[in-house]
């Protein structure tokens, strides 16, 4: 039994997910903030865009495929973070605290992230992704609450569903309708990881169609399949001021 007890288990802890995912997010956030406003200084361009910047010389090139890859980096964060909202969701003992939180987080985050994607602390064209999980957490709020599998329950969530997605879009949230989207199907195949895993990758290819760079969101599911279900080391400020305080030091950067 005490051999039994110390065995730990295979796999990527919560805490371990919550560093992979800070990474690509980091990555990303260096792609758009350094390299493409500021090493090319061609502000907020499409995936198109770039490519038309690629031509001008060869720096151009390299500076703009490189930000291109990190960019499509920081969508393998999406599913991540959607897994972590999800068990804490699931596990919270006070989802008002838990929403107050994150509601605080994404207030927080606000202006460090416009400082380190403009150069500005404040800017009308987008907000920052932690919005996006405010509304899945309110979102996952109401599929529990009908969770009943009725025709009225059933036309409540997809109402509630294509809401999320039409807030995310008037409020600007990056990789807002994508973590809308991904989060409605790990939800639904919560209790069958590998079914979430397959169908939440094929969405993030579906949401290619929005957004390019999700084409490299799937391979975050790698990392969620890897999840051994233990919450890891938990240091609650940490994990609540690590990605506005690495965000400010990229916008000073």
């Amino acid at each position: 039994m005490e051999r039994l007890t110390n065995t730990k288990k295979s796999g990527i802890t919560g805490s371990g997910l919550r560093t992979w995912g800070m990474i690509f997010c980091i990555l990303g956030i260096i792609g758009r903030g350094i390299l493409q406003n500021r090493f090319l200084g061609t502000g907020s361009l499409s995936a198109q865009q770039l490519l038309e910047v690629m031509q001008s010389s060869e720096n151009a090139m390299i500076a703009a495929t490189l930000s291109l890859v990190l960019q499509a980096m920081e969508t393998c964060a999406v599913p991540i973070f959607a897994l972590l909202m999800l068990e804490g969701f699931q596990h919270t003992m006070d989802l008002r605290q838990y929403f107050l939180r994150v509601a605080g987080l994404a207030v927080l985050t606000e202006l460090p992230y416009n400082l380190a994607i403009s150069g500005k602390l404040f800017a009308a064209d987008s907000r920052n992704p932690v919005f996006g999980l405010v509304l899945c957490l309110l979102m996952l709020y109401f599929y529990r609450r009908y969770a009943e599998k009725t025709f009225r329950n059933t036309l409540i969530k997809v109402i509630v569903t294509v809401a999320g997605i039409l807030w995310t879009v008037m409020l600007k949230i990056d990789f807002g309708t994508g973590l809308v989207l991904i989060m409605a199907i790990m939800w639904a195949c919560r209790r069958k990881p590998i079914y979430r895993n397959m169908a939440g990758a094929v969405m993030a290819i579906v949401c290619t169609l929005g957004n390019p760079f999700y084409l490299a969101a799937p391979m975050g599911f790698l990392a969620v399949h890897s999840y051994n279900g233990d919450q890891g080391a938990d240091n609650r400020v940490v994990n609540y001021l690590a990605y506005p305080v690495l965000l400010l030091a990229v916008g000073l950067i």
